[in-house]
């Protein structure tokens, strides 16, 4: 079993495995965030675009989405703390006002879903997985640029979800109308996963012991209805009795497990709480066991409860995901075998799914492979490069850097 325990370092990457990691660090938070921040970018609205096609030319979606707004905030603060570019730093202050300027529902609070291609809303729902990425955004931005009032938005957004979205039943609605009333109150696992995300950023920020125990409630949800009983499996659907779904209950993401391992290990850090360094062992053991493909490499789309592969699609977040729980893993353990499995998915990512240039342009990224490992998408999604940031800011901490959540404190309280 993969133990996940603090121990002296006894071993590293090798000179070569180090440079392909420093490679990899430089590829996506120069090359990537470059561009994003040029053909990503619309010159004349002073925002990011949505989507772009394989040529790189904007694909005509309709609309703009919140959530895409927070992760990119995320990845040009990183990339510019990261390269020191003036570019990255004047897209995430545009994106700021664009998405205060423009997405906040002035009328009931909150963040609209999505606007349309004329600026005004196209979806007014309240959704509580857009609201965890908006916060998350937040409190990288406000640390990065120094920006308390980044922090009064992402207090102000908490405020609303925990008035308007906490259940009964214990856990939060995945949606709800634009007035705030509670549309889909089944427990659904991932939005509350990005939750303790976005909490652990914004503690990171702040050092305000609140959003502390605002992740501890995630925390909780995980342990009490997210997890099997096993401790090795996390579902992704529940019915609204917190029972998993009849039709869907059985469905796992792999890469949630290791994002889950990861996530869990980094509240260890800031609670102090040893159990959540050593329990996420068998989360990493069963998606290497499940989830990976034996035969072709890459790891499974979904699977269910009992390891049967459902869609053997290969998406790139999973990896990104398997990369920050080896980072942990080889950090800690200082084992020559997990350092030398950290290696091999940042060799995987790099091999399969990053793009040579495109019209002279590089930093582009496959969003999907199918089983054989052959492309299987012809677009670039603005909300991908966050997965892939968040993979090279744990590979740049292993390197030497502070990584994701190791933010410089706005305040203390």
């Amino acid at each position: 079993m993969t133990e996940l325990m603090t121990a002296p370092e006894t071993a590293t990457f090798t000179d070569a495995q180090r440079a392909a990691a420093g490679r990899f660090v430089s590829y996506v938070l120069d090359d990537m965030a470059r561009l994003w921040a040029t053909h990503g970018w619309h010159d004349a609205g002073g925002h990011g675009i949505e989507r772009l096609q394989a040529d790189l030319t904007p694909a005509p979606l309709g609309y703009r989405r919140s959530m895409v707004i927070g992760r990119q905030l995320f990845f040009f603060a990183q990339a510019w703390r990261v390269s020191g570019t003036a570019l990255f730093a004047d897209r995430a202050h545009a994106l700021f006002a664009d998405l205060t300027g423009r997405f906040w529902d002035a009328a009931h609070g909150g963040w609209f879903f999505s606007l349309g291609d004329d600026g005004r809303p196209a979806d007014t729902t309240k959704d509580l997985y857009g609201h965890a990425f908006v916060m998350f955004g937040l409190a990288h931005y406000a640390a990065i640029f120094k920006k308390p009032e980044a922090i009064d938005w992402a207090r102000k957004t908490n405020d609303l979800v925990k008035r308007h979205m906490q259940l009964p039943q214990g856990w939060l609605a995945e949606t709800a109308a634009r007035d705030w009333t509670p549309r889909d109150t089944a427990l659904e696992q991932n939005p509350h996963m990005h939750l303790l995300e976005a909490y652990l950023s914004l503690y990171a920020a702040t050092q305000d012991r609140a959003f502390l125990r605002d992740a501890q409630h995630m925390v909780a949800i995980y342990t009490e209805k997210l997890r099997s009983h096993d401790g090795a499996k996390v579902l992704e659907h529940f019915d609204t009795a917190g029972r998993p779904h009849p039709e869907k209950g059985r469905l796992i993401q792999p890469g949630h497990l290791y994002e889950w391992a990861w996530l869990l290990n980094e509240y260890a850090d800031f609670t102090g709480l040893a159990v959540y360094k050593t329990s996420p062992a068998l989360l990493i053991d069963w998606a290497n066991a499940k989830g990976v493909d034996p035969e072709h490499g890459g790891i499974y789309f979904h699977v269910d409860s009992d390891g049967n592969v459902v869609n053997d699609r290969k998406r790139i977040w999973p990896v990104t995901e398997c990369i920050k729980a080896y980072a942990t893993l080889a950090r800690q353990t200082g084992d020559a075998a997990d350092w030398a499995t950290l290696s091999h998915w940042i060799g995987f990512i790099t091999k399969h799914y990053f793009v040579g240039p495109i019209a002279g342009v590089s930093g582009g990224a496959h969003e999907f492979l199918n089983r054989a490992l052959q492309p299987d998408s012809d677009y670039l999604p603005a909300s991908t490069p966050y997965h892939i940031a968040m993979a090279a800011l744990e590979a740049e901490r292993v390197l030497g850097g502070p990584g994701a959540f190791r933010l410089p404190a706005l305040e203390q309280r």
